[in-house]
């Protein structure tokens, strides 16, 4: 099965759709400023008793509200220490509670700033970013069972980060899929599929053909042009820039010294026509922005 999403396609072939009981979970957040958090999501093992079905709730309750309403106020610097210390408490939750009985959970959790992606995995769940064509796994070895939540080794916990830009692609993999899917099956997906939610039906159909087993899980997600977005609706930019459309070239016409002459001459109205100008071109901008979200919407719908 595969949901859709604004650029976001997800698979689920399980009986349980929606989070916390369901092994995945995905969060966009508006920018709020710079490096701040604008994605949380995470894919997890599911396993057929109850108790599994527990200690994934648990883990997805967590996550989920935890970046629901404190993400947009983690700052960059922090990411790491954020993913280690959330899978550390996983871990030792799950040991406190259940001892050493047979619970463990594999976890892969990604956060991304407008441009950059932290992960942090325990366990066999699989990541790639597609780019220009190419997809890279960004955790190259495939973990083991000694490296889940709740086991011996589970607070050795993996974590990568790199640049992101807008137009890239993360794919997030359950252990199922991983155990079948590489970077090439990937890359072959997403270069016929480029859209996140029929890219979503391709994986899920391929993944079922190589074999993969039990409940499939992934998540295939767009990178947005957040600096575009910002500009458009007049919100603050992730970086340097934050004028809105107009602004620079506005400014550029009129540095101070500029002014100064332009007042003692009587010549105001020249930088009148440049203010129309770019006034003019950001309402047409803005104007194409929200036919474009308009139809995005009406074809999810």
């Amino acid at each position: 099965m595969a949901d859709e999403g604004p650029a976001l396609g997800i698979v689920n072939t399980g009986t349980r759709h929606t989070p916390p009981d369901a092994p995945y979970f995905a969060l966009e957040l508006a920018p709020s400023g710079p490096g701040r958090l604008v994605f949380a999501a995470a894919v997890c093992s599911e396993g057929d008793r109850e108790d599994d079905l527990e200690v994934r709730r648990y883990a997805m309750t967590l996550l989920h509200e935890f970046f629901r309403k404190k993400g947009n106020a983690i700052r960059v610097s922090d990411y790491r220490l954020v993913l280690l210390n959330t899978f550390r408490h996983i871990h030792r939750h799950i040991r406190d509670r259940w001892g050493e009985k047979d619970l463990r959970l594999d976890m892969l959790l990604v956060l991304v700033s407008p441009d950059r992606l932290y992960a942090a995995r325990c366990g066999r769940d699989a990541l790639y970013l597609f780019r220009e064509d190419q997809a890279t796994e960004l955790f190259p070895d495939r973990g083991s069972d000694d490296a889940l939540l709740g086991s011996p080794g589970g607070e050795r916990v993996e974590v990568r980060e790199t640049p992101v830009r807008p137009g890239d692609v993360a794919v997030l993999c359950g252990p199922s899929v991983a155990r079948v899917m590489g970077a090439r099956d990937i890359a072959v997906i997403l270069r016929r599929a480029r859209e996140p939610r029929k890219a979503a039906v391709f994986l899920s159909a391929i993944a079922e053909r190589k074999g993969a087993e039990g409940v499939l899980t992934a998540l295939v997600w767009q990178v947005p042009n957040y600096r575009g977005a910002a500009m458009l609706t007049e919100e603050p930019v992730a970086g340097k820039d934050s004028a809105v459309p107009g602004a620079a070239v506005v400014e550029a016409a009129k540095p101070k010294e500029a002014e100064s002459a332009a007042e003692e001459k009587g010549m105001e109205e020249k930088v009148v026509p440049e203010e129309e100008r770019a006034e003019k071109a950001k309402r047409q901008w803005l104007s194409k922005w929200r036919r474009h979200r308009e139809k995005t919407e009406g074809q999810s719908d």
